[in-house]
């Protein structure tokens, strides 16, 4: 576990050089923009957490461009580790993340002098957090098992396949279909998050299954 938190470590030691002031810049600009254009600050949360998730990728990309696979497998060091503190740092990111966006959004909104919506800001988050998990538990057994330059279309492929799949939902349903199905999560919100929980749970226990599984298999 104490090798776990080492990678966790590593991972944001990683990400660090790209948390810079013009990245910073970027995220405002693009909060203030939406935020304005949208007249919500959901559309403006949920951009930025998608934006933010892409970090996740990156210690991936450096890990593959100086071999580092190969030196853990030098240096005797679980394979078992390096999966756990890969998907320890994604939590740790995804929550993070959150966070800190849940902060930009109330800083930026009480400057702009728009009303700050705590709950729906919040439940924006905890919603978008879930979609980025669900993506990322098909990322992460894919960039184990074949590395982050060969799995890098296969990562993608969620959000490409998104926008599609809301497009058919919303052709094939009606919106009264759709807005009973809001209602209903309203109406029954402690079931919604605990099934949601349950469910968040096995779904990232069969993906680190499957990514533990595909990393002891490569060759270094």
């Amino acid at each position: 576990m104490n090798k776990s938190w080492a990678f966790i470590r590593l991972d944001f030691i990683t990400i660090k050089p790209y948390l810079t002031l013009k990245n910073l810049c970027i995220f405002i600009a693009v909060f203030v923009i939406m935020a304005i254009t949208s007249g919500t600050s959901v559309t403006a949360i949920a951009f930025l957490m998608l934006f933010s998730s892409i970090y996740a990728g990156y210690p991936f990309a450096v890990g593959e461009k100086s071999n580092m696979d190969l030196l853990y497998s030098t240096l005797s060091i679980r394979r078992d580790a390096v999966v756990l503190g890969r998907y320890l740092f994604t939590l740790i990111l995804n929550v993070c993340s959150g966070i800190i966006v849940f902060i930009f959004a109330f800083i930026l909104l009480t400057i702009m002098q728009k009303d700050f919506n705590a709950i729906e800001s919040m439940a924006a988050i905890l919603v978008v957090f879930c979609f980025i998990s669900l993506v990322q538990a098909f990322q992460l057994p894919a960039s184990f098992k074949l590395g982050y330059m060969k799995a890098k279309f296969l990562t993608f492929l969620p959000f490409i396949l998104l926008p599609l799949v809301l497009l058919l939902f919303s052709s094939v349903f009606p919106k009264g279909f759709i807005a009973g199905i809001f209602l209903w999560v309203a109406s029954y919100a402690a079931a919604t998050a605990l099934a949601a929980g349950v469910i968040w749970l096995v779904l990232m226990a069969v993906s680190y299954k499957a990514a533990l599984s595909f990393y002891r298999k490569r060759d270094f």
